[in-house]
């Protein structure tokens, strides 16, 4: 019984850590293009970039200043997460 006990301890530990690491790369992924978004508005809001490089960067089929500033918004009052 005791043979029996250990490699299956070991496997069910193998399987919970392989499953934990595969949702956080997940999750870093989804984080990770937002964040890019973000600072991508945040350049626009502060004049750094122009509208047109916006909008290429964001790959919005948007192309007026005001369908940028409605989508943007969304990320203006936002926390930064790093």
């Amino acid at each position: 019984m005791k043979r029996l006990l250990f490699p299956l301890l070991a496997f069910s530990t193998i399987f919970l850590a392989s499953c934990t690491n595969n949702s956080n790369k997940i999750a870093t992924q989804k984080i990770s293009e937002t964040q890019k978004q973000r600072e991508v508005c945040l350049d626009w809001y502060g004049y750094r970039i122009d509208t047109k490089k916006a909008i290429n960067d964001l790959n919005l089929k948007i192309e007026t200043e005001s369908e940028l500033m409605a989508y943007c918004d969304f990320f203006k009052n936002v926390a930064d997460t790093k």
